[in-house]
């Protein structure tokens, strides 16, 4: 059923074949039943296509850049090229082994001199990157991989996350559950006079899974969702075919959002985010 749910968005296309055969065949009472499930479709997926954020031009930014780096196999001269065209204020990667770590830490000293990582074999490793000093660098314990913060000494003083729920399948989904739950009493318990708040990661879970929906209170929005972009497909980035279903997100929190992207992580099976994001006044 969460693959299912992944996949609603593509499944809500047949709809439209739908409706027709349906009139065919049963005439105006199916294209009357057609036109209902087209209409419930729609009014799950259009408002993901609604700008919501504003921002002045003289507000302080904040570019993020997310990558899921496949295990450290990803090609790391892409991603560092990655890094030189969209020059983030902070890159967050999943999936980051020590071996990954030890050769990007020198490429990336010039842009992004300061880290905190915790980097691990296979896929539980993560590290966050950033052009300012991190400080309040905690490890949060109760994941199966690697969730860590800091906070960026910068003006406004961001709390970055850099996350990685394990994915519901082919693992038990109830550990994928109990992941986002505690992800979600993570993030409620962060003050609102703490300043904002950025989550980047690969959440393993789309705007169609309530569990995600759930993370996105009346503080925290899906960058995504905040500028009208829709579904940002990342992922199978590794096959023939475009990529099908979202599940690599920024969340932010007393932030407005500028713009954001999907982008090209050379050698990865996932593509990144790019969000540009933009300081409220005090």
């Amino acid at each position: 059923m969460l693959v299912a749910a992944a996949l609603a968005h593509v499944l809500m296309l047949a709809a439209v074949p739908g409706a027709l055969l349906a009139a065919v065949a049963f005439g105006w009472w199916g294209l009357a039943a057609g036109t209902a499930v087209l209409a419930g479709a729609a009014a799950t997926q259009l408002p993901l296509h609604r700008h919501r954020s504003r921002t002045t031009a003289k507000a302080p930014t904040l570019t993020v850049l997310h990558a899921n780096i496949w295990l450290g196999q990803a090609d790391l001269d892409g991603l560092v090229a990655l890094v030189e065209q969209h020059r983030p204020d902070v890159l967050t990667l999943v999936e980051l082994t020590p071996e990954a770590d030890a050769r990007l830490r020198p490429r990336l000293s010039g842009s992004l001199p300061h880290a905190y990582v915790g980097a691990a074999p296979g896929g539980e490793g993560t590290g966050i990157y950033s052009r300012f000093p991190l400080v309040d660098e905690q490890r949060h314990d109760g994941f199966v991989t690697e969730l860590l913060s800091a906070r960026v000494d910068m003006p406004g003083r961001p709390l970055v996350f850099a996350v990685h729920p394990v994915p519901p399948w082919p693992r038990e989904p109830s550990e994928w559950v109990r992941e986002l739950g505690l992800l979600r009493q993570l993030l409620a318990k962060i003050p609102a006079e703490d300043g904002p708040v950025v989550v980047a990661g690969d959440f393993n879970a789309t705007q169609d899974h309530r569990r995600y929906r759930d993370l996105q209170d009346d503080r925290f929005v899906d960058a995504a969702v905040a500028t009208g972009a829709g579904m940002l497909r990342t992922y199978p980035a590794h096959t023939w075919h475009p990529p099908v279903i979202a599940i690599d997100h920024v969340l932010v929190a007393d932030m407005a959002v500028r713009s954001v992207e999907a982008v090209t992580v050379p050698g990865s099976d996932h593509r990144g985010i790019v969000a540009r994001l933009a300081f409220r006044p005090v």
